[in-house]
């Protein structure tokens, strides 16, 4: 395998470190390059009183650990009545350490499969996300005729890194990471795109092919080895 590769991680600061130790428990090392980064509301009272407003009967969808944080900003302390759906494991950590109750985990940690699995409520379903989410688990809930909400948590803000973002392999976690890089002018030798928008981003915006990783630690770090092993074998011959 060529020596020493350059893995780069484009998640926003901080959020990049357990990925980085997966990857160095493979003997793989990575630098962390961030290309997005998240920014509080200016004013969370309409948070605040969307989620203030659910009941029992109602569900509310977290997807992410900044969602999460910002609910409990939102809420200084106040309880959240309804239940919560959580994308994925890290997400529902990060839900629980906001006092939140976290009932339902999909199958998959995305949009989509927590859109299509989710045992739908007897009340409304409010989705606290990102400025910049994608439309699908919308689209999902209202096709399987849920009653289905949306308020904007925080903001998603894509950034040229302060550091090289070339790499012979970048590993994307979202649109607005892939449009940091652009906006850089980085080079990517391949990519590994978390999720279907995401890839179709990369292709897009980067004329990379990447290759589709599910969001664990374990799927990208495999799919990173796959990519180097393509890699290695492409310069062997």
């Amino acid at each position: 395998m060529p020596d020493s590769p350059v893995i780069v991680l484009t998640r926003p600061a901080g959020e990049n470190e357990t990925l980085a130790a997966a990857f160095a428990r493979h003997g793989i090392a990575t630098r962390i390059a961030p290309c997005v980064r998240v920014a509080p509301l200016e004013d969370d009272a309409p948070l605040r009183e969307a989620v203030g407003r659910l009941r029992a009967e109602d569900l509310l969808v977290v997807t992410s650990g900044a969602g999460a944080r910002a609910i409990a900003a939102a809420l200084a302390g106040a309880p959240c009545l309804a239940p919560v759906a959580a994308v994925g494991a890290r997400t529902a950590d990060a839900c629980r350490e906001a006092g939140l109750r976290v009932v339902f985990t999909p199958s998959v940690a995305t949009g989509t499969a927590l859109a299509t699995e989710l045992p739908l409520p007897r009340g409304v379903v409010l989705l606290a996300r990102s400025d910049r989410a994608g439309d699908e688990p919308v689209a999902i809930l209202r096709g399987r005729d849920a009653a289905v909400g949306e308020i904007v948590s925080y903001h998603t803000l894509s950034m040229a890194p302060d550091v090289d973002a070339s790499g012979d392999i970048v590993v994307f976690a979202s649109p607005s990471a892939v449009d940091g890089f652009a906006l850089a002018g980085a080079h990517a030798g391949t990519a590994v795109a978390i999720g279907p928008s995401t890839a179709a981003r990369v292709s897009a915006r980067l004329s990379i092919e990447p290759r589709v990783a599910s969001p664990s630690d374990d799927a990208i770090v495999a799919a990173v080895q796959s990519a180097l092993e393509e890699r290695y074998d492409h310069v062997r011959r």
